[in-house]
């Protein structure tokens, strides 16, 4: 088994334990829906799209590329597509939409003007 076949059933397992009922496809239509963009004084209609928050971003899965020592996975690219296929295979929410961390992962990751 290579690494990332190795990778690919660590996420596997930990969406199956991790990701809350109601954050997957599938999931009880009244159940309500959330589009969570955190902040400090976020207000979440399903207490689960909290719990899910919470989870993915002490794993640092709400920025994977990012480097962990910035809060983020730490994550490569082949490693961040396994965990995309696996969330879309369960039909997993995105944890949060955050246009502070989208910029910070493209200034982190573009070219300074030195380079």
């Amino acid at each position: 088994m290579t690494q990332i076949d190795s990778f690919r059933e660590e996420v596997k397992q930990w969406l199956d334990d991790n990701c809350p009922a109601s954050m997957r496809a599938g999931a009880d239509p009244e159940t309500p829906l959330d589009e969570v963009w955190g902040g400090r004084k976020a207000v979440y209609k399903n207490p689960e799209s909290k719990v899910w928050l919470d989870r993915m971003g002490a794993k640092g899965w709400t920025m994977p590329t990012v480097p962990s020592e910035y809060g983020g996975g730490g994550l490569s690219k082949e490693e961040v597509k396994v965990l995309n296929e696996e969330m879309f295979a369960i039909g997993a929410k995105t944890p949060l939409l955050s246009f502070g961390i989208w910029m910070f992962c493209l200034l982190y990751t573009s070219p300074s003007p030195r380079d």
